[in-house]
């Protein structure tokens, strides 16, 4: 039949579109779309007719599911797959909007899914939807700097910022994403700013920023509303020290002093399996609360691993990979911080030990590793729907890595090769799904920790030829630059290193001569790092 249309013989019928032609077999059309079905084989006009017009569609957007028709091929680009879906969905072509909709969700980013979720609507693609409003929420901070966020009305904005299930790490980034937007139209905004506001949870913020940023801010002067928030804000906070203003902060204040939901899974340290000085591999499972210095049993992993990697998505946490003594583990178990119950979930692709896990635009990533017999090159992404992982090839094989996430791109610092401690690192941007290098590190190091704060990607500890580091490299994406800065107070490998609020955090690891308990955290203001607490059982090569 492709031949047959490709070579325009025993074509039965045009499709007029644009003012130009597309001639077809109604065969073909009415076995790919109940649209066309309906129009061929029912009492219509168009039954008889040789030419059919049809209106308000693209030329190409249909001439492409013409294509599809005959050869089963789509090709789609970020240029067209909207016309095409909208297309599909209005001849009922179910697969066709399958390809698309999972196009577009491979393709969402901060600056477009705003506006993938408003196609959705129009289009009546629910899954979409709901998939795009969730990567709105889950990035909220980065989709606030773009231009799709700053022109959404005030309504738009509220139904954003009023969720308890927005992702950020703090409640001031959700109030400089509202100052934003206010200064992209300040005549728009003005007589809407209180409205806004008001779902900003000030109480929330830092006290330094509640005075420093917020009281000096001239809204907060002029607008007599926006100056209730604040006073509301400072009351609520200073009731702490001072219970005569209980009752005021907390009637006027008490709805925006409500913790968001991603507050509560990202306010603790998580720490899971490892080994502990006898190499006995474990499966026992802790919590470190930095606000009251309290770490906490919780319920084991089903089994005992090492070498296992950890995850937070929606206050889920999952564990995994890792080492199940000798054998590279494919398992991957998910905690639920609510249920506090464990549930597995699906295996990865391959095995893999001293695995590199990270969280990117809401999708797990589990890269490289250690597999049966070799150092992998290659990286499983997790889609949750599916309950299942896909695989994908990296630049080159690396073990005992570190992973960091920032501004939507995925970088991995260090590791082993099978060969020599690894001194590269690669970035992987989830906008192009590509792979490149960046800046090496100052030295190779594997079994390291790194994280991402303030815009820059911290890389701390490990080894180097068996010699366990103190150095810490705190790498600036925009200069493409590694620079040292102040060293752990002793050499650490295999460590936890993870960020709660605006801290970097460091749990366990081994010094080279005995295992370590002790918790680290990172001070900003003096560029320090000060034990703060201690894990209840010490270990090394766990999920954190």
């Amino acid at each position: 039949m492709h031949q047959l249309w490709l070579d325009r013989e025993l074509c039965d019928v045009n499709l007029s579109v644009e003012n130009s032609v597309i001639p077809a077999h109604r065969i073909v059309l009415a076995a790919l779309s109940p649209y066309f079905k309906a129009m061929f084989c029912s009492n219509l006009e168009e039954r008889q007719s040789s030419e059919i017009k049809i209106q308000d569609l693209n030329y190409h957007a249909v001439t492409a599911i013409v294509n599809f028709a005959y050869t089963g091929e789509l090709d789609v680009t970020e240029d067209t797959v909207q016309s095409i879906m909208q297309t599909a969905s209005m001849m009922q072509i179910s697969t066709i909007e399958h390809i698309c909709s999972t196009f577009l969700v491979d393709h969402l980013h901060p600056s477009n899914c705003l506006g993938i979720r408003d196609f959705a609507h129009i289009i009546g693609s629910f899954h979409l939807r709901k998939v795009s409003d969730k990567y709105c929420e889950a990035n909220f901070f980065e989709v606030s700097q773009h231009e799709e966020f700053l022109k959404l009305d005030v309504d738009e904005v509220i139904g954003l910022i009023s969720r308890d299930s927005l992702k950020v790490a703090k409640e001031e980034e959700v109030y400089a994403a509202v100052m934003r937007w206010v200064a992209f139209d300040p005549e728009r905004s003005k007589n809407d700013v209180s409205l806004i506001m008001e779902h900003v949870r000030l109480p929330l913020v830092q006290w330094d920023f509640l005075i420093k940023e917020v009281s000096k801010d001239k809204l907060f002067v002029t607008n007599e509303d926006c100056r209730n928030y604040l006073q509301q804000a400072r009351a609520f906070q200073a009731s702490s020290y001072h219970p005569d203003l209980i009752n005021f902060a907390f009637n006027e204040a008490v709805v925006r002093s409500q913790r968001r939901t991603f507050f509560s899974a990202a306010d603790r340290l998580y720490c899971v399996g490892g080994e502990c000085s006898n190499r006995e591999i474990l499966s026992s499972f802790e919590s470190y609360d930095p606000l009251k210095d309290q770490s906490k049993e919780l319920p084991p992993l089903p089994e005992a691993k090492r070498s296992l990697g950890l995850a937070i998505v929606d206050k889920v946490i999952y564990a995994v990979g890792g080492a199940l003594s000798s054998q590279c583990s494919r398992s991957v178990h998910a905690f639920d911080i609510d249920k506090m119950q464990w549930q597995s979930r699906g295996q990865l692709c391959v095995g893999r030990s001293s695995v590199a896990v990270a969280v990117l635009c809401g999708n797990i990533f589990a890269l490289g590793g250690y597999g049966d017999q070799s150092v992998l090159a290659s990286y499983e992404k997790y889609d949750a729907d599916l309950n299942s992982w896909s695989l994908s090839e990296m630049l080159e094989p690396r073990s005992m890595a570190a992973a960091a996430v920032l501004d939507n791109r995925l970088y991995l610092c260090g590791g082993y090769n099978g060969t020599e401690d690894m001194q590269s690192c690669h970035v992987y941007d989830w906008k192009s799904k590509q792979w490149s290098a960046c800046a090496s590190m100052i030295e190779p190091r594997c079994m390291l920790g790194a994280a991402a704060l303030d815009g820059k990607i911290y890389a701390a500890g490990g080894c180097h030829r068996d010699q366990s580091l103190s150095s810490v490299e705190v790498f600036d994406a925009k200069e493409n630059q590694w620079t040292n800065i102040k060293a752990l107070p002793g050499p650490r490998r295999g460590m936890g290193l993870g960020v709660v609020g605006d801290t970097i955090y460091i749990a366990g690891g081994h010094d080279g001569k005995s295992l370590q308990g002790t918790i680290l955290k990172f001070n900003k203001q003096s560029e320090e790092w000060v034990v703060v607490g201690n894990l209840i059982t010490s270990r090394m090569r766990f999920g954190c």
